[in-house]
C-alpha cells in the first residue's frame, strides 16, 4: 500500500473533527479502498464508538480475509471496541492517543488494547502513537 500510517490517521483525525469528538476511525483494505466513521454515542447509545461504527461498514471493502484489513483509530480502542475488532478478525490496528492519556480527559476503562489481544485468539498487530500529538489535541484543553 502506497499510503502511510500517517496518511490514514489524518483521515481518522478529520472524521473526529467532523464529529466534534476526539474519536474517528478508518478501515483500509489491501487495494487502498476505505471506510470511515466517528463516534455517535451521544445520539446512538453507548456502543456507537468510532471503531464499532466503522466495523459495521467493512462489508463494502474488497478483501478475502479480514486479517488483510488495517483499522486506524485516533484513540487506542477501549476493551469493548478491541474485542469487536478481534471478533471481526482485523489484522492490524493503528492508533494515535493512548488509553492512559484519554483517562486524563474523561471516563475510560483501564484495560489496554494489547491486553485484550493477548486474551484473544488472533495475532492482531497493534501499533500506537501515530500522530499522537495531533490525536491528543482532539480532546481540547
Amino acid at each position: 500500500m502506497e499510503e502511510t500510517h500517517e496518511f490514514w490517521m489524518r483521515m481518522a483525525i478529520d472524521l473526529a473533527k467532523e464529529s466534534k469528538t476526539p474519536f474517528g476511525a478508518v478501515v483500509v483494505d489491501p487495494e487502498g479502498q476505505f471506510v470511515g466513521a466517528y463516534n455517535t454515542a451521544i445520539h446512538n447509545g453507548p456502543t456507537a464508538h468510532a471503531e464499532i461504527n466503522v466495523l459495521k461498514k467493512i462489508s463494502s471493502l474488497d478483501y478475502n480475509h479480514a486479517d488483510e484489513l488495517i483499522l486506524y483509530s485516533t484513540v487506542e480502542p477501549c476493551p469493548m471496541c478491541m474485542s469487536a475488532i478481534i471478533w471481526a478478525q482485523i489484522g492490524q490496528v493503528v492508533y494515535g492517543a493512548d488509553i492512559p492519556f484519554a483517562q486524563t480527559k474523561g471516563k475510560q476503562i483501564n484495560i489496554r488494547a494489547q491486553e485484550v489481544i493477548n486474551a484473544g485468539w488472533t495475532d492482531s498487530i497493534l501499533i500506537g502513537g501515530i500522530l499522537k500529538t495531533e490525536c491528543e489535541k482532539l480532546f481540547g484543553k
